[in-house]
């Protein structure tokens, strides 16, 4: 699979997988862990993120692996893919089709994957243009509840315990899943275009003042003992608003999140695609298609809010294991061996 990334393409990939299904539930769980001092842990949250940026920038040429750590890696996006999958569907049962079977939507979702894997790589590439427009037509239409913004709120700072800030930096992982990305496809950036440094640290500030702005938005909104009632606050918000263009604003953008999920499906699939054909040289539709009926078909067994909730737990400790520990296995091996 040959194929080559400008700076933009790079970090925009990197962007939408790491927004992608996760964006619309974080801030319930996360806030609910450490309550209206959320806005500061996101802050030591947001310097963690980029020290690991740091880490991986520095040493992504070192990562070079091996059959057994790239299964490793399919198993890690599979389980990743098919619990953002169970969550969507649930979602989209809940807030937009309660009536078509699961089984129907699911596969909807994975076909637009399959096309896409099925073709060159720069039709998956491509695709992360289309949601350009429609994040900032997003963050434009969440101005319309600054009105109901309740900036006391945010008061008192400073009472959350050591234990609620340890579990508020854990459910902020969330926010990181797809970040490992960066070491399988920074060596495809062209070389001419500079990515240590300010770019960087443009990327780096774009991912947490998105973040951010969610978590500040959802504190203002709602009380604590509110917010534990509504698993998507940000839908809730474009719900309760009035405009005159459409009428279910939280449909429309429950649309918008749908395609952004699709994305980060077709994403996270093609990485697992690519790192198949690595060391498998044969087969390689056959196996896109296999991959995908996987997808159809495993998130059956986890759709309901028991199973979604556990995903979500279990999710966060997967995502370490594969953002820090393994590849600082793979990279220190790497370096005493002199690759």
């Amino acid at each position: 699979m040959n194929f080559k990334l400008s700076r933009t393409q790079f970090f925009l990939l990197l962007f939408i997988t790491q927004t992608g299904s996760a964006f619309f539930s974080f801030p319930t769980p996360f806030i609910g862990a450490v309550g209206r001092d959320a806005w500061l842990v996101f802050l030591v949250a947001g310097v963690l993120h980029y020290m690991l940026l740091l880490f991986y920038e520095r040493y992504y040429m070192r990562f070079t692996f091996g059959p057994f750590v790239g299964w490793l890696y399919k198993g890690y996006w599979l389980f990743v893919t098919v619990s953002f999958l169970a969550y969507i569907d649930y979602t989209l049962a809940v807030w937009g089709f309660p009536e078509t079977p699961q089984i129907i939507v699911l596969a909807a979702l994975v076909s637009v994957s399959l096309y896409a894997n099925l073709s060159r790589a720069e039709t998956v590439i491509n695709l992360t243009v289309i949601l350009i427009p429609l994040i900032f037509f997003f963050l434009i239409i969440l101005q319309f509840a600054w009105d109901d913004l309740i900036w006391t709120n945010i008061f008192p700072i400073g009472e959350s315990t050591g234990t609620e800030w340890f579990k508020g930096l854990l459910k902020a992982q969330i926010a990181f899943v797809g970040i490992e990305l960066y070491l399988f496809f920074r060596r495809y950036v062209d070389v001419k275009q500079k990515i240590k440094g300010f770019p960087l640290f443009v990327y780096q500030m774009v991912w947490f003042l998105f973040f951010f702005f969610s978590v500040i938005v959802t504190i203002l909104y709602f009380t604590l003992t509110g917010l534990q009632h509504v698993p998507e606050p940000l839908l809730f918000i474009l719900k309760s608003q009035e405009v005159t263009f459409v009428q279910r604003l939280d449909l429309f953008f429950l649309y918008i999140w749908m395609i952004w999920s699709i994305i980060t499906v077709t994403i996270l699939s093609f990485s697992a695609m690519y790192v198949h054909r690595l060391h498998v040289k044969e087969h390689h539709k056959r196996d896109t298609i296999i991959w995908h009926v996987l997808l159809v078909l495993l998130p059956l067994l986890f759709v309901s809010k028991q199973y979604v909730d556990k995903l979500a737990d279990l999710i966060i400790y997967v995502h370490l294991l594969f953002t820090i520990l393994i590849p600082a296995i793979v990279i220190i091996t790497n370096r005493r061996k002199g690759k």
